[in-house]
């Protein structure tokens, strides 16, 4: 077999006071949170599409992405490295608790670790990915047994990106968030000076 890879080289870092940084340089987040669909267009995958719809958010200032809230095309990451985006790689929009009847986690027991790892060996040769994310806004986030077995899973194939995930609470649960390289919180920028101060190794 051949199996042909583009690859990227750059450093990158979390601080718990300078923030992150990118090739030694202090680099801000301007992010977006990104559903899969494109809109009228549906959610199959466009390639042209896609690539008009980073543009305009180049355009606008965005620099990092989330893919919210399950993994990406791989045509996704492909423009994000060649456009220059950083982004949060995320798996879950839940996991053994539903939020709809049909959702994920009525396979969350039995495949979460396998998909999760299969996401992340997929994608990891991407430059651009510098975060993975195990969840978002997760119904039951403070559960640590879970938490640590999708970040054993990440850590089995890549132990070079921060792990995080995007806490609904303004206060992120206080058994996994310590687990995790990075705490995300949505909505609760209010909270932000204040949790750090609380918590101040923190990223």
């Amino acid at each position: 077999d051949t199996y042909k890879t583009r690859f990227g080289i750059r450093s990158f870092a979390f601080d718990a006071n300078g923030g992150f940084s990118l090739n030694g340089a202090p680099v801000k987040f301007n992010g977006t949170c990104n559903h899969h669909d494109l809109g009228a267009l549906g959610a199959a995958v466009n390639q042209r599409a896609l690539e008009k719809h980073l543009q305009q958010l180049k355009s606008m200032g965005v620099n990092a992405l989330r893919t919210s809230h399950n993994p990406p095309a791989p045509e996704l990451l492909d423009l994000a490295d060649r456009l220059g985006f950083l982004v949060m790689d995320e798996a879950f929009d839940c996991w053994d608790q539903a939020k709809n009847k049909y959702d994920y986690a009525r396979f969350f027991a039995q495949w979460s670790t396998v998909d999760i790892g299969d996401m992340v060996a997929r994608d990891r040769n991407h430059p651009s990915v510098v975060i993975w994310s195990i969840g978002n806004e997760i119904q039951d986030s403070n559960n640590a047994d879970i938490a640590k077995s999708l970040i054993a899973a990440v850590k089995a194939k890549d132990t070079t990106r921060a792990i995080g995930q995007a806490f609904a609470q303004a206060s992120p649960g206080a058994d996994v968030a310590p687990l995790e390289d990075l705490v995300g919180l949505n909505y609760a920028p209010y909270t932000y000076d204040s949790l750090h101060s609380s918590n101040k190794s923190w990223k």
